[in-house]
């Protein structure tokens, strides 16, 4: 690498790390805000649930460009609590850009420190397994589960009855199903799908609490899969690529959630 060339990613470098720190300390100055509309105490409590995920940052950590990261404490159900914390929000009720700038940040931070968790845990369960050579729990779907196992997908029919009246495409309407997705030696899957609706605002969603404690992932293996409850919009069924996929999801505009059966 010339020197140019280094001197351009070491500002790229920095730019980065300028942006992650400005999203905390954004987080961290949201719990002193004193709204006067109604949000206010929502505001509050979800700047705080955030700001709590993250080490304190100082000004020597600024200097030396690090990164802030969440600490040791901080667990699943506390960036669940935040991300609750945030949803309870209404985002129709802010005025000003202002406002939207803060609740991205919330949300931002959020997804910081999800990934940091994620990566924290990754390196934990390989270690674990390799240490403990554990075994997987054994589960047994239900009669009623949609399953896919050795290519073929059982219960098809519950799995589209469901995605022809869940979330955007239904009303009032509260179905939950689960699918259950085999991953052969690793274990499975599992995904717990509800069909929400908010009645005062009128919108409906797909919630996914997703279950991986029957899995194991293998070293350095690249999964694509939710490790935290998500918030979709809707489902549809890509003839194409084979997939029933979900959409206009919380970490992604869309996830594919099982095969059709026809790859």
């Amino acid at each position: 690498m010339n020197k140019r060339n280094g001197f351009t990613v070491q500002i790229k470098r920095k730019a980065i790390m300028i942006s992650l720190f400005i999203t905390i300390c954004g987080v961290l100055v949201l719990q002193g805000c004193n709204n006067a509309n109604g949000n206010a105490s929502n505001i509050d409590i979800a700047a705080k649930k955030v700001s709590d995920l993250f080490e304190v940052e100082d000004e020597e950590t600024v200097k030396e460009w690090e990164t802030s990261k969440i600490k040791d404490s901080t667990e699943q159900e506390q960036i669940n609590e935040a991300q609750e914390a945030i949803d309870e929000i209404d985002m129709n009720a802010l005025d000003q850009m202002e406002d939207y700038d803060n609740a991205f940040s919330l949300r931002s931070a959020v997804l910081i420190a999800q990934e940091q968790l994620r990566k924290r845990e990754g390196i934990r369960k390989a270690t674990d397994n390799r240490a403990e050579n554990e075994q997987i729990k054994e589960f047994i779907p239900d009669e009623d589960d949609v399953v896919w196992k050795n290519n073929k997908l059982k219960n098809k029919d519950i799995l589209e009855e469901f995605m022809k009246i869940a979330g955007e495409k239904g009303k009032n309407n509260t179905s939950e199903i689960r699918v259950v997705k085999d991953k052969g030696a690793q274990g499975v899957l599992i995904y717990g799908l509800k069909s929400m609706y908010d009645k005062n605002a009128e919108q409906s969603w797909i919630r996914v609490t997703p279950d991986d404690s029957h899995y194991i992932a293998t070293e350095n293996e690249v999964q694509d899969v939710f490790n935290s409850r998500q918030q979709c919009g809707y489902m549809e069924k890509d003839e194409q690529e084979g997939y029933y996929k979900l959409f206009e999801c919380r970490t992604h505009w869309e996830y594919r959630l099982i095969p059709t059966g026809n790859i």
